[in-house]
Parts: C-alpha cells; sequence; structure tokens
C-alpha cells in the first residue's frame, strides 16, 4: 500500500518534535583534564605557589574546590575510570595503553592489561543514545587500534593524538588527527585544542552536548630555554622570566598558565552563548605532579605521579554549575575519579547502570553532595589502588600505603605479594605528610584494611 505523502511529512515533523523535546534543556557537560598538574600547582589550593592559575580559582569561587578528590597516579588507568565508572584494574588499563600486535601466526593477539575491554563501554556511548553530541579535543591514551581510538568508543568528533606524550607544536612526526585523518596545523596544541572546543560548543548551542578536553598540559616533554621550540609560548615564558622563575620551572608554568588561559576562554564562550547556567564544568588533573625528575609542585603532600602517596592520588579538582552548585562551595569528601562517571549519567538525567559490562560500576553520583554544597555526606565506602604495586587503601581518614613490587600485571602474584607486606597506616586527619606509621597502635583498622585490599586486588584475577 502507498503512504501518502502528506503522512510521511506529519510522521517526518512529529519525530523532529519529538527529538527536540527529548533533549530540550537537558545540560551540556564540559569535562577539561590537565596532564601531570600536581596539587600544589594551583593557587586556590596552594596560594604560596609561583604559578597562578586564575580559572580554576574562577571555578572554584563560582561553584566547588575538593580538598581530598582522588584519582589514579598513571594518566591512562585515570582516563579509563573516568569513561567507564570502573577501577581501572578491572577494565583492562591497568597501566599505559598498547596496540594490538601480530603472533607467530600472524593472528592479532589484543594486549592484556593495556586497553579497556572490549564488552565495557565508554561514557560518550551512554550519553549518544539520549542525543547527545560528544566531541573531544586534546590527548586520547586510551588505545591504538581501530576499535579503541576515540570515534570508535563514542565520540561524534575528535581532534588530538592517541598516545600519552607529544610535543606542544607539529612536526613532522606528530601524530595529530582529525577523526582519524592526519592533520597539521601552525597552531600551538593547547591553542588547537581549545580552539576545536569552541568551535564545537558554538556549533552545537541548540544540542545538548558533552565536551571532552584533555589537555597535553602540563606532560612533558618540556623544552630548555636553549632550544627555539620551547612548550610554552613566548607570552607566557616572558611572563614567567619577568617574575624571576628559572628554567625549567619557567616553562612548566608558561604551559600551565597557557592552559588555565584558554579554559577561560571556552568558558567565556559558554558565557556568551548563554550556556552557563545549563552546563556542568569539571576540571581536574589526571594525576598528581611528577616531582623527582620534573617540576611539578604538589604542595604539602608526599610523593608524586606513579606513586601510592596523597601526592600521587590527590589532585585539584573544582565544578561549577551555576543556579545549581551554591558559590565558593568546599568539600572534604573522599570522591575519586570514577565518580565522574556516575555522576554525568544522574546529572543529564540517565539511570546509573549496576554494571558496564561484567563489571560492577564503582563510582558513585555526587549529584546531591554538589547541590549541598559539599555538606550532604557521601556513602561510607573502601577505596582501593594498586600500580606497578604501588598500593594504597582508604577509609575516612585512615590509609595504608606500600610498595609491594612490581607484580607486571600478574594479579595472582600481586595478591600474594599484598597478603605478605608490611603497609604503612597513616591518619591523614592528623599527618597529611603521611610521615607516622601507626599500626602498631590501631592493630584493628590496618587489619581490616589490609584485608579488604587483599580481597580487592584478588578479585581483578577473574577480569584480567
Amino acid at each position: 500500500m502507498k503512504i501518502p505523502r502528506f503522512l510521511i511529512v506529519v510522521l517526518f515533523i512529529w519525530v523532529s518534535l519529538w527529538q527536540q523535546l527529548w533533549t530540550f534543556g537537558r545540560p551540556n557537560i564540559l569535562l577539561v583534564l590537565t596532564d601531570d598538574q600536581g596539587y600544589g600547582d594551583a593557587t586556590c589550593y596552594w596560594p604560596d605557589t609561583d604559578l597562578k592559575t586564575p580559572v580554576m580559582d574562577r571555578v572554584a569561587a563560582n561553584g566547588i574546590r575538593f580538598t581530598q578528590f582522588r584519582v589514579n597516579p598513571l594518566c591512562a588507568p585515570t582516563r579509563a575510570s573516568i569513561m567507564t565508572g570502573t577501577y581501572s584494574i578491572y577494565n583492562g588499563m591497568w597501566r599505559g595503553p598498547s596496540g594490538p600486535k601480530t603472533g607467530n601466526d600472524g593472528k592479532i593477539i589484543k594486549p592484556k592489561n593495556r586497553v579497556v575491554h572490549d564488552d565495557v563501554l565508554m561514557l560518550p556511548h551512554f550519553l549518544k543514545r539520549t542525543g547527545y553530541v560528544t566531541g573531544i579535543f586534546g590527548k586520547w591514551h586510551l588505545g591504538y587500534d581501530e576499535e579503541n581510538v576515540p570515534n570508535a568508543r563514542g565520540f561524534d568528533e575528535y581532534v588530538g593524538f592517541l598516545g600519552g606524550a607529544h610535543l606542544y607544536r607539529w612536526s613532522k612526526n606528530s601524530k595529530l588527527e582529525r577523526n582519524g585523518q592526519p592533520l597539521k596545523t601552525d597552531k600551538h596544541f593547547t591553542d588547537l585544542f581549545a580552539d576545536e572546543a569552541i568551535l564545537f560548543i558554538r556549533e552545537n548551542k541548540e544540542r545538548p552536548f558533552f565536551c571532552y578536553l584533555p589537555f597535553n598540559a602540563v606532560h612533558g616533554p618540556l623544552r630548555s630555554e636553549k632550544r627555539t621550540n620551547n612548550s610554552g609560548t613566548p607570552e607566557w615564558l616572558q611572563h614567567y622570566e619577568s617574575q624571576g622563575v628559572e628554567q625549567p620551572r619557567r616553562d612548566y608554568n608558561a604551559v600551565m598558565s597557557h592552559a588555565d588561559d584558554r579554559i577561560g576562554d571556552v568558558m567565556d564562550t559558554l558565557e556568551e552563548l548563554g550556556l552557563s547556567e545549563n552546563t556542568l564544568v569539571i576540571y581536574l588533573s589526571d594525576n598528581g605532579g611528577m616531582t623527582h625528575t620534573y617540576p611539578s609542585n604538589n604542595g604539602p603532600l608526599r610523593g608524586g605521579k606513579g606513586e601510592g602517596w596523597e601526592g600521587g592520588l590527590r589532585v585539584p579538582t573544582v565544578m561549577q554549575w551555576p543556579g545549581t552548585i551554591p558559590a565558593g562551595s568546599v568539600s572534604k569528601a573522599n570522591a575519586v575519579h570514577f565518580d565522574l562517571f556516575s555522576t554525568i549519567l544522574d546529572v543529564v538525567g540517565i539511570e546509573i547502570p549496576d554494571t558496564n559490562g561484567p563489571l560492577n560500576v564503582d563510582g558513585i553520583s555526587l549529584l546531591d553532595h554538589l547541590k549541598s554544597g559539599g555538606k550532604k555526606e557521601l556513602v561510607d565506602r573502601y577505596l582501593f589502588w594498586d600500580l606497578w604495586g604501588k598500593q594504597a587503601a582508604i577509609h575516612g581518614a585512615w590509609k595504608i600505603v606500600g610498595d609491594s613490587g612490581n607484580h607486571h600485571g600478574r594479579f595472582d602474584n600481586a595478591t600474594k605479594a599484598a597478603k605478605g607486606f608490611d603497609f604503612m597506616l597513616v591518619n591523614l586527619e592528623d599527618d597529611l605528610g603521611e610521615i607516622t606509621d601507626l599500626k602498631e597502635q590501631h592493630p584493628a583498622i590496618y587489619k581490616d584494611l589490609k584485608a579488604r585490599f587483599v580481597e580487592w586486588i584478588a578479585e581483578a584475577e577473574k577480569y584480567n
């Protein structure tokens, strides 16, 4: 039977209106991730720092600042957990990503412990199902093969690079891409990523969007002052030189301040378009600053990137959502990176799933906590970390921490090592620098934390 043309037109109009009503007014998400920014490399966290971050400070003043927000102490595992809501030792990204290899028989061998499992979906997949347009502009670091690049993992638009480190300007060896195709640019990468995010927001101002802006700032390599191709721009280098900041800290500061400044431009675009009050902005670092051979600053915290000390886990984290998050709020809650997955789903009105593929969703929604200005307590829970055998577990103010030895992703070995390891027990409320071991004074607390940690890491054997 031939369908009358006017019915086709009516059906088309009805579908279009339904789609508009379905997505109308749904909040936008701007997720900004800096790279290796230390806890003390933000003015609102460490006022004595020589590195100024007025935009991060502005977000904190207009929204909420977390004093105990923790991530994984390494780039890729943090990103994998944010995108999936799960612990990285369960989701497949125990450490940095690796591409597939070809075996002697010609068959493709997928990397183990170095790529998110195929049956674990990423955040943009969930958002796209409900009408969101999704874009990533910056560092991906979650896979190299065609099944694990941004466009295959739920992003409509992608400009950036797949790896973990990159120069800040294009060269013949650059791996810069636009939706899988090589891209050449004369722009500093920080400018490129910010400009692309601004363009994405402008083009999608009438639609709900998820804009993910993971800068490579301030990850190395930095360039010395003797090299013409500094990581920092001339303007910011001159600014910090005038402040008497020496190299290589000068270049580090220049790169970070440049990124902070451009984040301000992205947020100004939201304001210009009248989108600020309908946009949740999340601005944080992917891990603690690297302090051994790199000029980062973790303020009062011990250790840094790659370690289980607070300097590796605790990062500057601020959020704003005018009219929803009370301005000037401070949260002292133990919040973590994989909570962002559940929080974003809750914010946009998607039911938080109990599982993601075969994994339990570990993150909780922070939405009510945000609305209360950090006053509403989070559910009581234990939190765990493992990277190369550098391990930690936290419950309230209590923490066990130590290095039981690199198990190279063999979680049966990791479990055995943890059972026999003598962790340090600290109370972070009284000992933020993690100096005094209290396990002899509090054996029951130590026994409980250690037993729960061993149980947690043993569970990883099921998924690896």
